[in-house]
C-alpha cells in the first residue's frame, strides 16, 4: 500500500508542532498525538512520571486506534551518532489500512543560556526501521514539509531554525 498523503501532510504538521513546543523553553517534549477522523483532527497528550512512561503510553494507545484515518504520535529522545547523544524529535505515522511503520526523525538542538533553538540537518524518514537515503526519501519529504507549512505559528520559523 503507498504511503498516505493525509497521513504524511498530518506527520509534518506534528513534527511542526513539536519543534515549536520545545523551542522556547529548553523543556523535554511532552509526548503528543494528532488523530484525524473524518477530516477533523483531535489531539492527545501523554503525561507521566517519565518521558519513558509517557512514550510508553502513547505507544499503546497509537497500537489501539482502529477508527481513525490517520494519526501521527510525537515524541522527544535522544539518538546515538558518532558516540554522541543527539535530541530527536520522532514522528511515528499511522493510517487506516497500512502495515507498514513510518517514522520521521528531526534532529535538534535544545535552547540554553548558550545556544539557540536549532533544527539540525534535514528530516531522516525510516520505513519498517530502515532510514531511506535522502534521495529515495525525497518525495516523503516534500509531503512532510506541506504539513509543516500548515502550522501558521511554525512556516515562517522552520527555515530561520536551519541556521547557525
Amino acid at each position: 500500500m503507498p504511503l498516505p498523503e493525509s497521513a504524511l501532510v498530518l506527520a509534518g504538521f506534528v513534527l511542526a508542532h513539536s519543534a515549536w513546543s520545545v523551542s522556547d523553553t529548553g523543556d523535554l517534549l511532552v509526548p503528543l498525538a494528532m488523530l484525524e477522523r473524518n477530516g477533523k483532527r483531535e489531539v492527545m497528550r501523554f503525561e507521566a512520571d517519565t518521558q519513558e512512561e509517557a512514550v510508553a503510553r502513547g505507544k499503546t494507545a497509537m497500537a489501539t486506534l482502529h477508527d481513525v484515518d490517520c494519526w501521527a504520535f510525537a515524541r522527544e529522545g535522544l539518538m546515538n551518532e558518532s558516540g554522541d547523544k543527539i535530541d530527536v524529535i520522532s514522528v511515528d505515522v499511522g493510517a487506516k489500512g497500512l502495515a507498514t511503520r513510518i517514522t520521521i526523525i528531526q534532529r535538534f538542538r535544545h535552547l540554553s543560556k548558550s545556544q539557540r533553538f536549532m533544527l539540525m540537518g534535514e528530516p531522516e524518514v525510516a520505513v519498517d526501521g530502515v532510514v531511506r537515503d535522502a534521495g529515495k526519501a525525497e518525495d516523503i519529504l516534500k509531503v512532510i514539509r506541506r504539513g509543516v507549512s500548515q502550522h501558521s505559528k511554525v512556516a515562517p520559523l522552520w527555515e530561520g531554525w536551519h541556521r547557525p
